[in-house]
């Protein structure tokens, strides 16, 4: 094997804070390194930009651009620990992520299953949505970025991001003319002739570009060189995923074709505008910028839980439909639960899995369509958000429809999921962090699901606490013979206490009292 002069010099920079193993990959914007922090004793990914692009951006220039993507804190984005430079090298340091590539993937495989490649798509656009949230674009969306670890997609190299207009308040680019960022395959038009402005809608053509891919098996335009691919990007219409893959459903390929529309206008304004019509058919689509809150619209939904049951009986879910984040496995065996005001105890339960985020707006509109119900909110919040003012039994009727053998989950199995056997008081452990749940007025308003990876719980499941109360199937009556249901978790306002796993709340089947209150579903593995 060859020398590598890179390799040994930036070994010797780095020496006494991370150990360099071995290249991993290499690509225009740089080399990626598998290292080892020595003070943290953690694998990282050490990737180092080529001289040509330090000479251009310079020291300031190169951490500016890196503290945009330090900023980003997202289930599906890989988080970035350090920038720095070394005897004149520029690096930044990511987590490691186990797995592959979207682009090994399909070197291996070609075109993707339906189901796998939606999934993907999602997750992407939900990370993209987070990050043009707070004034990030990507510019160079590509299945070399896209890294696929336990069956999710995260999202990495925002390192060349460009901060878009209004965050910028008119400073110089960062970029600057003369670099051009992203990848001819899955730049937009708009980007490949040069512009010097771009907006979310440049990082959606990019995402359609990638999906085109995994429906097709290649992008929607290649050629023998660069030249000749942004020729074609800027001039011909793309050939329809159902002339070469008939399978994909109409409602995904015109998705398709409108992410890939030349003209930015044209298109999804959004990434989670793009997401929308992935799962949802023109019938039921609605674009457009939503309110930060909304309100329940009691008695809209007021229908008995057996009464849903019956109008969603041959309604099953179509293959799309999901809730945001697939199951989570929680092994079989003994879980230590209770405690707090409820005796300790410990309970032996069969392997199930649970939703590994709460039930989303997205996934739950699926359903009512389903159903032919009116939503319980009167105007739509993100896709993105966990749905709240559901009632009891009309969580319990989704999940039914959703898996044969759906359902809310016990309070045991609720615990089980969210502490782990050794019945820890918190997903992370035994006291109250903060920043590893959206509880405790973190943020005054319900987020996107998994916006705090770091309270993933011992079997996956994010935000088991904060965000939104969940439901779970125990009953109780007041003292007036109304019927009660538990509720776990805590919602953003709720207080440490009674944030806990093993604290539970009672409330009735009142839309009017559960507009911070959701639910996720369990079923058997």
């Amino acid at each position: 094997m060859a020398p590598d002069p890179l390799f040994d010099r930036l070994a010797r920079a780095l020496a006494g804070r991370y150990h360099l193993v071995r290249e991993l990959g290499q690509g225009g914007m740089g080399t990626v390194y598998l290292g080892t922090d020595l003070k943290l004793n953690r694998t990282v990914a050490i990737k180092v930009l080529p001289p040509t692009t330090r000479a251009y951006l310079g020291s300031g220039r190169f951490q500016r651009e890196v503290l945009l993507a330090a900023q980003l804190s997202h289930p599906h984005i890989v988080p970035l620990f350090e920038a720095d430079e070394a005897d004149d090298i520029l690096f930044y340091v990511m987590e490691y992520v186990e797995g592959e590539s979207l682009k090994d993937r399909l070197a291996r495989e070609g075109p993707l299953p339906l189901d796998d490649a939606l999934r993907i798509a999602a997750e992407v656009g939900d990370a993209l949505q987070y990050a043009h949230d707070v004034g990030v674009l990507h510019r160079d969306v590509k299945p070399a970025n896209i890294l696929l670890s336990r069956a999710h997609a995260m999202v990495t190299d925002f390192g060349i991001a460009k901060v878009m207009e209004q965050v910028t308040g008119g400073q110089s680019s960062l970029t600057g003319a003369g670099l051009t960022p992203g990848t001819a395959e899955y730049m937009s038009p708009e980007q490949a002739g040069g512009a010097e402005r771009l907006d979310a809608r440049s990082d959606v053509y990019a995402l359609a570009a990638v999906l085109y891919e995994m429906l097709v098996g290649e992008p929607p335009f290649t050629g023998p060189s660069v030249q000749a691919i942004v020729a074609r990007v800027l001039t011909e219409p793309p050939r329809p995923t159902r002339t070469v893959r008939p399978q994909v459903p109409p409602h995904v390929e015109h998705a398709v074709a409108s992410g890939l529309a030349k003209v930015p206008a044209d298109r999804p304004p959004s990434a989670r505008a793009f997401v929308d019509m992935l799962t949802r058919t023109a019938a039921g689509r609605r674009w457009g910028t939503r309110s930060r809150w909304f309100g329940a619209t009691v008695g809209a939904l007021a229908l008995a839980g057996v009464g849903i049951v019956m109008r969603v009986i041959g309604h099953q879910p179509p293959a799309s439909a999901s809730s945001s984040g697939g199951g989570a496995l929680v092994p079989g065996g003994a879980y230590k639960v209770g405690g707090g005001s409820r005796p300790l105890s410990v309970v032996t339960l069969d392997t199930f899995l649970i939703d590994s985020t709460e039930v989303t707006i997205g996934a739950y509109q699926s359903f009512l369509e389903a159903a032919r119900l009116p939503p319980p909110w009167k105007r739509q919040p993100p896709v993105n958000w966990p749905v709240t003012a559901v009632l009891w039994t009309e969580a319990q009727a989704y999940c039914r429809w959703r898996h044969p053998a759906g359902r809310l989950p016990s309070e045991a199995e609720w615990e089980a999921a969210a502490r782990g056997p050794d019945g820890r008081a918190y997903p992370w452990g035994d006291t109250w962090e903060a920043g590893r749940a959206n509880a405790a007025a973190a943020t005054d308003t319900l987020v996107p699901v998994g916006s705090f990876p770091l309270g993933r719980s011992p079997a996956g499941a994010v935000d088991m606490i904060g965000n939104a109360w969940e439901w779970v199937a125990r009953d109780s009556v007041s003292r007036s013979g109304e019927t009660l249901h538990a509720i776990k978790g805590g919602a953003f306002d709720t207080p440490p206490k009674n944030a806990a796993a093993a604290y539970h709340g009672w409330v009735p089947d009142d839309r009017a009292t559960l507009w911070k209150t959701g639910f996720r579903c369990v079923w058997a593995k």
